[in-house]
């Protein structure tokens, strides 16, 4: 049976370190609740056909009875809310369940945990899993958790990692979250709000649990393609949490008010806790089409409502490079409808593949979607307006990757967005 954790992957679309939570720097200066932390340039997260999970069934488990008291009884108010329309719907939470580990030493490694949850789930202890089971385990103070950080080297929760999320491959897949205690040992200094306490928990936890929910197999991928699910191979971008690490938020359910992890929305462009008032999201079907230079063509744009009315949503098609241009029939509709998007290719554009942008403006809300056009019959040079070269991608900030992340495209173009891939990894692990 094969067993991975979460890796992040790299501009070179190799999966070659674990996927941690990273902690935040303590000279970063403290978190407050509603902080804005500034999210990666041209974030965007991408679907690659992974699995999701559908109906996350949350299992809080405690590693021991030594868990703190403030751990045990507040996570066994996990829940979830209604979704929009989308495959992914309402959360539910069983009780926290203590287990007595057959481990009982403090210094362990993920090898070891995901041992220790088989083992459980064997004799009956945890719940057998199934394609929504995500169990989410709490370590007392003291415990000491380390795993390989995919450079030859160890990583190890309080100094390098704050938490993850794993993949036990096999049928059925076993999803969990290692969650080390983040009110002392050190966490506390770099993940969530300093001194936050119980809130270090929650903004951990709700971190891990919606990377897992929308990006469950990532340890078990290998390039951009299923398993993996929602990604971006932007630098170290990385899941739906990672773009917007260490920015705190709040949210009210059960009549009580919970620090969180803020993630990123493609359609709102930013780092948020939820949908506005009057919400929408747009996407493209299909969001991507071969286009020749000198061309045209139609994709669809998908509206729909998130929260309550949105009202007339007018289209404008402000986001495309140098060559393209856009015409929306017709440019306002309302949410629930749909309208056609032309996309012309002067003869002129680069060849190449190249992401574009529009948004839809309903009174003070703006929503944005993004799709692709692969040109051909163009001029030279790599798409994204960023003088790539031919056959590559360019993903921002100097990134270039080859069309599709093939080693086989234009082997010198491979090799430089692997040294600036690794050049950039590497400062980003040293910082």
């Amino acid at each position: 049976m094969r067993i991975a954790v979460a890796a992040a992957l790299l501009p070179t679309a190799l999966f070659a370190a674990p996927h941690l939570q990273k902690m935040r720097a303590q000279s970063e200066g403290a978190i407050s609740q509603f902080s804005s932390a500034a999210a990666p340039a041209n974030a965007y997260l991408f679907y690659y056909g992974g699995h999701v999970i559908s109906n996350v069934k949350v299992v809080p488990v405690m590693w021991g009875s030594n868990v703190p008291s403030d751990v045990q009884t507040t996570m066994l108010d996990y829940g979830g809310q209604q979704g929009t329309n989308q495959h992914i719907g309402t959360g539910t939470a069983t009780k926290a369940i203590v287990i007595t580990p057959s481990i009982t030493s403090t210094s362990i490694t993920d090898a070891q945990i995901q041992s220790e949850i088989q083992h459980q789930i064997s004799i009956g202890k945890l719940p057998a899993p199934d394609a929504n089971t995500y169990y989410a385990v709490h370590y007392p103070a003291g415990m000491s958790i380390s795993l390989p950080d995919g450079s030859g080297g160890t990583a190890t929760s309080c100094q390098q990692f704050c938490a993850y999320h794993g993949t036990i491959a096999g049928s059925p897949e076993i999803f969990y979250g290692t969650l080390p205690n983040v009110t002392t040992d050190g966490c506390e200094l770099g993940c969530g709000p300093i001194g936050g306490g119980i809130n270090n928990v929650t903004m951990v936890s709700s971190h891990e649990l919606i990377e897992a929910t929308t990006d469950a197999e990532v340890g078990l991928a290998t390039d951009n393609a299923p398993p993996l699910a929602w990604y971006d191979p932007q630098g170290n971008d990385g899941e739906i949490a990672d773009i917007c690490n260490a920015t705190a938020g709040t949210i009210t359910a059960n009549n009580q008010s919970w620090t969180v992890q803020q993630i990123w929305s493609n359609s709102q462009n930013a780092c948020v806790t939820g949908p506005a008032s009057n919400d929408f999201a747009l996407e493209l079907s299909p969001s991507t089409h071969p286009i020749a230079a000198g061309s045209s063509a139609t994709y669809t744009v998908v509206s729909k409502a998130i929260a309550g009315s949105p009202g007339s949503i007018a289209l404008v098609a402000d986001g495309m490079p140098a060559g393209f241009t856009g015409t929306f029939s017709p440019s306002t509709i309302s949410a629930g409808q749909t309208a056609t998007l032309t996309v012309s290719v002067d003869s002129s554009a680069a060849n190449g593949e190249d992401y574009f942008s529009f948004h839809g403006n309903a009174g003070s809300v703006s929503r944005a979607a993004k799709g692709t056009a692969t040109v051909s019959g163009g001029n030279g040079g790599g798409g994204g307006g960023g003088g790539c070269p031919p056959g590559t991608i360019d993903l921002g900030g100097g990134i270039c990757l080859p069309t599709g992340c093939s080693t086989s495209s234009n082997g010198l173009a491979w090799a430089g967005a692997a040294f600036v891939g690794l050049m950039l990894a590497l400062r980003r692990r040293r910082s």
